[in-house]
């Protein structure tokens, strides 16, 4: 759904960003809801939904549903992933100061590292892969903890980054991962969808991308998926950026 900007959607807090997710994935039911309904259906108050309201730039209810209905009328949707979140992320953060500095950051981390472990959620791990096969390439010794298994903690012989690529931003595997590291005085770099989760908030640097959740339903699972466009586009920045560190 592209009628919510990241500037919009970055600033709102959980409840707020339950409301986006729940519309996005039901865009047909929620036009014919009133707001007591819609608050019931994602579990929060009718203030909550206010506010999401008014963080949208929708001057109430009536006019979010209005835009969703619009939304509704637009040709070729087709309930899949919708790239515009996406490119709207990239945009912003191309002419972003704050994300300039993170980013200036994190690759100053990096670069000052002699190694980068790279860990997440099972459904990281191809971008995993991917950053370790970025990370070797420019010269920096990169190497994989998936599901938080796979890496050795440092004891303060080797100086180390942690990077997290985790959507949710949590999981008992990857929290115990990141606390062991943490002790140990490792800075960490986290990508996740949202701030308000533990993985950013244990992050020295966290960027998080606030893609809409997608549910795509198996024969014997339903998982909420987001977009990893933006991921693909930070790790590829993050190897640019620590690449002139290297020179």
């Amino acid at each position: 759904m592209n009628v919510f900007s990241y500037e919009q959607l970055r600033k709102m807090n959980p409840g707020e960003f339950r409301v986006y997710n729940f519309i996005v994935s039901h865009l047909d039911a929620v036009s014919e809801m009133n707001i007591r309904q819609m608050a019931e259906s994602v579990g929060v108050s009718t203030t909550t939904v206010l506010r999401f309201c008014e963080k949208a730039g929708c001057s109430g209810y009536t006019e979010l549903k209005y835009r969703i209905r619009q939304e509704l009328d637009m040709p070729n949707r087709n309930g899949g992933f919708d790239v515009e979140p996406a490119i709207q992320y990239m945009k912003t953060s191309a002419k972003d100061n704050i994300f300039a500095d993170k980013m200036a950051q994190a690759a100053k981390i990096c670069a000052d590292a002699s190694q980068i472990i790279l860990s997440g959620n099972r459904e990281s791990k191809n971008l995993i892969r991917y950053g370790a096969y970025l990370f070797s390439g420019i010269g920096k010794a990169a190497f994989t903890a998936e599901d938080g298994w796979g890496a050795v903690c440092p004891k303060g012989e080797t100086k180390q980054a942690i990077l997290i690529l985790s959507s949710w931003g949590s999981g008992e595997d990857i929290i115990s991962l990141i606390n062991s590291y943490k002790r140990a005085g490792v800075l960490l770099i986290s990508v996740t969808n949202t701030e308000h989760c533990p993985v950013a908030q244990m992050s020295d640097v966290n960027f998080s991308c606030y893609m809409p959740e997608v549910s795509r339903i198996s024969r014997h699972e339903r998982k909420e998926l987001v977009s990893q466009i933006p991921t693909v586009y930070l790790l590829e920045t993050l190897a640019n950026e620590i690449r002139k560190f290297l020179k």
